[in-house]
């Protein structure tokens, strides 16, 4: 699926581009078919301009594969029907090398490669192998010769680092025989990946069955294996708050229940954004933009300065591969412009990329120019270097490192980190993770003080979500299936994408729904999480929905957010986001089916939101009363943000026995009228809170009023 099975099954890190224009052949997990168990591994292409491979990786919490090591596994070329073979991959082992953090790495060969070559009218197919590096590699040919390709083979390697040399028996499972002893091309470095069946598009063609694989220690005398695992699934519940919790001048929101210990006559409502009148603010009206501008990059607005700068994708499709170059490529430039309100914006000429042979334009990230075609759709996912477009852009100005202060994650060579002193001009320092599904992002939790990652995977036959993380953004662990739809979606939905941030004193993050069956859209949902490992899906309508289909409006589509995290612009949060006028398929508003190219179909625009307004708790005329968990007001002032304009909003503090703290009773509280993202309580006796450390509840009385949030200043 794109480079990514699923969470890792049993070692499979990805198996095939299914998703993928290009010419592909057959990657599957087998049902029913397997030399043990019900499972194994299975790839096949019939033409040479096809490509149909399987990547197996160790776990990340796998120890390092040195000293003397056993590789083994069982093959067959088919079940049943004889092929061709030609320089069919049976076996590659790989190896992730290098310099240090954030520097490129490059894969190694190591051990040695077996290959194979047959042909249907024989039924038989014969193996070659590899060995050495430089100039002592050689291709040894035919160590094996009469295998049957509807037979099972089983191999075994044994590596030893300190000899440089490999061992090899191959034959019938249980009977295999030793074939010879063979030169390590890299015997200083441990095995990291396994590559199998057809990476190239030229001139491998061929079948294969894999089962039965493993890499480890010897074995000593009547072990037995561990079982395969199954799916790895992260099973985190909800996290509850420690008591009393700290309310200092981070705001505490009424999203979820974490502060909220009771309610009478109380209810949450969840606020849509509203999609500002001059959208949309950015259109593709450049050559080397397309037909559409998209979301991935990012917003940020400079604190001294005021100015608005923004990363977007521009959606630019060649075709390929040569000669006939027939086949619809997707690419992606990343653009960058500036605005001093956030409503006009300006392309600058940055004279960084030469597009046409004019470097006159804003991009700052941009696919290579020499075989495009080739590089990005048609070479093996581990040593393409064709750069695609920003999936988010940070910028973290503690950085020591004035080289690193803005860091971005490119889809390339699975997921590739590039930092920058200035947002403008970019170095690639190299791969973090081979997980590189298209719909794939990254946020840091400032709470736990580790990166995690929201994948794309495949589950139940459906797109769903996965989760990794890594203590320092460049070494990652596995992805675990985390959440998929439940009885409260539709059946026919699907998990598309979940863009995260941290706010205030909570997770926050947009969940892309894919309504597939019929409409084929999709809008954006609100989740919160106190821990990313966890999300709260309580609200289930979209807060950014669709624009109206039927008057073809720029947004009915598909939205997507440029940014993860929201730019404040006064008491307001605006949210840059890309709409289309074409559904997930391609088709216009009417139905047809549209080409990629043409008449524009994707433009940038933003959606507001009023500060800290995603849901707030509401009373009416009756009134209603909120009261919170216990609390340690930090600071000597309770601010509120409230709209009271048409009631009233009064505080009360009690101690944990339910009894009115003297002083701070909802008698003595001024009550608030106004309608205001920032208000002061004053009580008539006291000028100050109760002295940090003093345990309290608050007692919240409204009245025709909502109330969004509370902190102390």
């Amino acid at each position: 699926m794109d480079e990514l099975a699923g969470p890792l099954n049993a070692g499979v890190r990805w198996l095939g581009e299914p998703h993928v224009q290009g010419h592909f052949g057959l990657t599957e997990v087998t049902r029913g078919f397997a030399f043990s168990g019900e499972r194994a591994l299975h790839a096949e292409t019939s033409k040479p301009s096809q490509r149909a491979q399987i990547k197996l990786a160790k776990r990340y919490d796998a120890p390092e594969s040195k000293g003397i090591i056993v590789c083994e596994f069982v093959f067959r070329p088919v079940r049943s029907k004889l092929v061709r073979i030609s320089d069919w991959v049976i076996w590659r082992t790989l190896s992730t090398v290098s310099p240090g953090p954030l520097s490129p790495s490059e894969e190694q060969p190591v051990s040695v490669e077996l290959r194979a070559r047959g042909s249907a009218p024989s039924g038989a197919y014969s193996v070659d192998l590899v060995e050495g590096h430089g100039k002592t590699q050689r291709t040894r040919r035919s160590i094996l010769h009469g295998l049957k390709q509807n037979r099972w083979t089983r191999f075994v390697l044994l590596r030893d680092p300190a000899a440089g040399t490999v061992r090899l028996w191959a034959g019938n499972p249980d009977e295999e025989q030793f074939i010879g002893t063979f030169s390590d091309r890299h015997p200083q470095q441990p095995v990291n990946y396994v590559i199998l069946g057809d990476d190239s598009s030229t001139a491998i063609v061929g079948s294969g069955y894999w089962d039965d694989i493993r890499i480890g220690g010897v074995l000593k005398r009547k072990s037995d294996l561990r079982p395969a695992e199954l799916a790895p699934v992260l099973r985190f519940k909800s996290p509850k708050p420690v008591l009393p919790i700290a309310v200092t001048d981070a705001r505490q929101l009424f999203i979820d229940d974490w502060v909220i210990d009771s309610v009478h006559s109380i209810k949450r409502t969840l606020h849509p954004m509203q999609k500002h009148p001059a959208n949309p603010v950015i259109v593709p009206d450049k050559p080397w933009e397309g037909a559409a501008v998209l979301g991935g990059g990012g917003t940020l607005r400079d604190e001294n300065t005021g100015q608005f700068r923004i990363w977007y994708k521009a959606h630019h499709p060649v075709y390929g591969p040569p000669p006939k170059y027939e086949t619809r490529i997707r690419r992606s430039f990343t653009c960058y412009a500036v605005s001093d309100n956030g409503l006009e914006w300006t392309k600058p000429k940055l004279g960084i990329v030469k597009y046409q042979g004019n470097k006159a334009n804003n991009i700052v990230l941009a696919a290579c120019e020499s075989n495009v075609a080739v590089q990005e759709m048609f070479e093996p996912p581990p040593t393409a270097r064709v750069i695609r477009a920003m999936s988010y852009v940070h910028y973290v100005p503690s950085e020591a490192d004035p080289q690193r202060r803005y860091v971005s994650l490119v889809r390339m060579r699975g997921f590739t980190t590039f930092t920058s002193s200035d947002g403008i001009h970019w170095t690639d320092r190299g791969k973090v993770f081979d997980q590189a599904y298209d719909a794939t992002s990254i946020q840091y939790d400032p709470v736990r003080h580790m990166y995690y990652g929201s994948a794309k995977i495949w589950a139940h036959g459906r797109r769903a979500r996965g989760y990794s993380e890594s203590p320092d953004g460049i070494n990652w662990s596995d992805t675990l299936y985390q959440l998929d739809i439940d009885q409260r979606d539709h059946p026919a939905d699907q998990m598309y994408q979940l863009n995260s941030w941290y706010y205030e004193t909570l997770h926050l993050g947009l969940l892309k729904m894919y309504h597939h069956e019929p409409e084929h859209r999709l809008d954006l949902q609100l989740v919160s999480a106190r821990d990313p490992r966890h999300w709260d899906r309580r609200y289930r309508e979209p807060v950014l929905a669709c624009g109206d289909r039927a008057s073809n409006e720029w947004d009915w589509a598909n939205q997507s957010l440029v940014s993860s995290s929201p730019v404040r612009v006064g008491n307001e949060l605006w949210f840059y986001y890309s709409g289309r006028t074409r559904d997930h398929i391609q088709r216009d508003h009417l139905g047809q089916l549209m080409p990629p190219i043409g008449q524009p179909w994707g433009a940038i625009g933003i959606a507001r939101l009023r500060l800290d307004g995603f849901v707030s708790a509401d009373a009416g005329s009756s009134g209603g009363m909120m009261e919170t968990k216990e609390l340690s007001l930090t600071r000597p002032t309770l601010c509120l943000n409230a709209d009271a304009a048409r009631g009233e909003v009064r505080v009360e503090l009690i101690d944990l026995h339910g009894r009115p703290i003297p002083g701070y009773t909802a008698r003595d509280a001024v009550p608030l009228t106004r309608d205001s993202v920032s208000q002061k309580i004053h009580f008539r006796t006291r000028r100050h809170l109760p002295e940090p450390g003093t345990p309290v509840k608050i007692r919240f009385y409204l009245k025709n009023a909502s109330l969004y949030s509370f902190w102390t200043a």
